[in-house]
């Protein structure tokens, strides 16, 4: 018999046990391949959305927050500043461009943002067909919103109040889509642009019953937009114009690079957590190995001296059993990353239907490589005392015996 036919034939041997371990492998493994795999994309998408902007200005409140609403589009705004004094930010010497932002509505769960066609730029954003917006209501569709609500030049949609989904919607001012956007990998493709003036129209007729609205417009008669996206024009801006905002108005400054690292190490305290987890189930499942093997070889010491007796040298023995221990974690780390593949594909399907994000898509990533890698060595080492064991059967003493 060959090597590998007398290992089949040992984990036949213990059957239960060892798919029980290689699915404690496999869920391991898979933990870890969802976590790389997610969190890689969601990082990466995070990257390209914050585009060329160097600072959001917005109304006071959580810098986490009014990032995550005015740049990737995930929250709720803390609330409008003035364009007055959002235009004296414009006007400062230290800035390069000042995009407007302005938030209130959807489209079916996807965003309309009030802006002007500065804010392409900010993406390098392309027209797929027709043109820009350049009048009120009228409006440009993102590559994902065009395509899955089947969106073309020429037709009119309705938004509805708020940022999420819902039927209080504004029939008496639709919008005319004039143009689509080119799929561009970021923020772009999961909105509505159109001009601020469309935002500001559609807001001042509120309904007579919508009270809040109606005061609302009575404690703020002035125009409002929701935040400012900044690109400096030299580096010194930096070190004066966001303590010079937060410090001499009532609106906040905020830098995206910095709170964005600040987000990721929050979320990573979670992740490291769930890491580790999936790395606690990799080590589990090498000890159940252990000791699978370390009963088998005890409970088969009479056949390992048989085999002996019919020739098996002592290193083929050894290695039967470091095989044994070999296949199990190949088995468990192929299982699991195959598993983990479709946990991350679920994942950010969810994500996508969800929050209307759309990540990069699975693919295999190197720390994958190093996972399996790793589980398949303590496999490996978790058989050697077992295969050792093996090596060392005396056979004339287990003959003897019987």
């Amino acid at each position: 018999m060959n090597i590998l036919s007398l290992s089949l034939s040992g984990l036949r041997h213990n059957c239960l046990s060892n798919i029980f371990n290689i699915l404690v492998l496999a869920l391991g493994i898979a933990v870890i391949v969802t976590l790389v795999n997610v969190s890689g994309q969601v990082e990466r998408r995070f990257e390209n959305d914050l585009a060329g902007i160097d600072l959001v200005v917005g109304a006071k409140g959580s810098p986490v927050q009014l990032m995550l609403s005015s740049i990737f589009h995930m929250d709720a705004p803390n609330g409008n500043i003035s364009l007055t004094e959002a235009e004296k930010i414009t006007r400062n010497k230290m800035v390069k461009s000042a995009v407007p932002v302005a938030l209130g509505d959807n489209f079916s769960g996807y965003r309309i943002v009030g802006t002007n066609a500065d804010y392409l730029k900010l993406y390098n954003g392309t027209l797929a067909s027709g043109r820009i917006f350049n009048a009120p209501m009228e409006a440009v569709a993102g590559s994902e919103v065009a395509a899955k609500r089947s969106l073309k030049i020429n037709d009119r949609i309705v938004g509805a109040h708020g940022l999420v989904s819902s039927d209080d919607l504004h029939k008496d001012f639709p919008y005319t889509i004039v143009g689509i956007l080119a799929p561009s990998g970021t923020v772009l493709d999961r909105l509505v642009l159109t001009p601020v003036e469309s935002v500001w129209r559609v807001h001042e007729h509120p309904e007579p019953d919508d009270k809040s609205e109606v005061e609302k417009q009575k404690e703020h008669p002035g125009k409002e937009i929701t935040a400012l996206l900044v690109s400096y024009r030299s580096p010194l801006a930096t070190a004066t114009l966001p303590r010079m905002i937060n410090q001499s108005s009532a609106m906040q400054a905020a830098s995206p690079a910095t709170e964005l690292a600040r987000l990721i190490k929050m979320l990573g305290i979670g992740g490291d957590a769930i890491q580790a987890f999936g790395g606690a189930l990799v080590v589990i499942a090498a000890v159940g190995f252990f000791m699978t093997l370390f009963n088998a070889v005890n409970e088969r010491r009479y056949d390992i001296a048989l085999l002996r007796v019919l020739g098996a040298t002592r290193s083929k023995v050894f290695a039967f059993v470091l095989a044994e221990g070999l296949m199990l974690g190949v088995a468990g780390t192929v299982l699991g990353v195959i598993l983990g593949q479709a946990l991350s594909y679920a994942v950010e399907l969810w994500i996508e239907t969800t929050k209307h994000i759309t990540l990069g898509g699975t693919g295999f990533n190197p720390y994958e490589i190093l996972a399996g890698v790793g589980a398949i060595a303590l496999s490996c080492l978790a058989s050697i005392i077992p295969a050792f064991m093996a090596y060392r059967v005396n056979v004339a003493q287990v003959l003897s015996r019987g």
